[in-house]
């Protein structure tokens, strides 16, 4: 369970080491406990399992003692969240080295199948989010990241890369031409993309409030704020787009609808400022 102990100084690595997609998916068997009882009162959680693994939280009735702490399940809910969210950001450290020699060998096994391919890096320049009806993460924050469970970091699907890019072509036949449609492949490929690097937190916790959640009007509102799982600014991602041929003219066609896509946001809530991006490069060593 994620707990403050499991974050103490002496555990400091432990996080790195742990595959994150599991220890969520967990962690949200056990949120989903507290919401499926959020309206009992708390004396009626002492008798459940769960009462044993929030013992951290909740001080129940002692029949010999008159004076005791209770809380609120919903507020036990939204102080596990929040610390999860906390925790996380200040100490989950992903295996970049894993990620940036995978990547060294996507870009070897390209040139071996003489595939042409270009490389963008790009880096978030805001809170970022991709994948937010995924199941990682969204059961206990109720929005998800796209996740890798095996190289334990999230990335941005190559499907998405496609269908943005796609979306920014003006021209149909030409989409057609260069990403696909129901009767034939495109002449692009695009890989997932992976964080290579980040230069502070991964993750951060985003707080948000709904001012009118269960109100009738503007006097009966009572904000509550929400706590949001996101990506954080400056973590910088890399990804390839590779193809046989591809003429002068639809070389520059490409590079100007990637610019145009990093411009405009990789993800969610892009014209509420979230999911922005800039450019680090675009390389083209091996892509003429």
């Amino acid at each position: 369970m994620i707990d403050k102990n499991y974050f103490s100084p002496n555990n400091k690595n432990r996080l790195g080491k742990t595959n994150l997609y599991s220890l969520l998916q967990l962690e949200g068997i056990l949120v989903s406990m507290l919401r499926m009882y959020s309206e009992h009162k708390i004396d009626q959680l002492r008798d459940l399992p769960i009462s044993e693994i929030y013992k951290s939280y909740i001080k129940f009735k002692d029949n010999n003692q008159n004076n005791y702490e209770t809380y609120k399940i919903e507020e036990i809910y939204d102080t596990k969240k929040r610390h999860i969210a906390e925790l996380l950001s200040i100490m989950y450290n992903p295996g970049f080295e894993i990620v940036n020699k995978m990547m060294e060998e996507i870009k070897s096994a390209l040139r071996e199948m003489n595939y042409k391919f270009i490389e963008v890096r790009i880096k978030t320049s805001s809170k970022t989010l991709v994948g937010v009806s995924t199941n990682f993460g969204y059961t206990i924050f109720e929005n998800g990241i796209s996740f890798d469970p095996y190289l334990n970091v999230p990335y941005i699907p190559a499907s998405e890369i496609k269908g943005l890019l796609r979306s920014m072509t003006d021209d149909e036949k030409l989409a057609d031409k260069l990403f696909g449609s129901e009767e034939s492949e495109g002449i692009l490929m695009i890989t997932d993309s992976y964080p290579i690097q980040a230069e502070g937190s991964i993750f951060l916790p985003d707080i948000i409030t709904p001012h009118y959640v269960n109100a009738e009007d503007e006097s009966r509102v009572q904000p509550k704020p929400s706590i949001r799982f996101v990506i954080a600014p400056k973590v910088t991602f890399d990804f390839f787009i590779y193809y046989k041929n591809l003429d002068t003219y639809l070389r520059k066609v490409l590079e100007q609808l990637i610019i145009k896509m990093i411009k405009e946001g990789i993800g969610s809530k892009t014209s509420l400022g979230y999911s922005l991006f800039t450019v680090v490069y675009i390389d083209w060593t091996y892509g003429e």
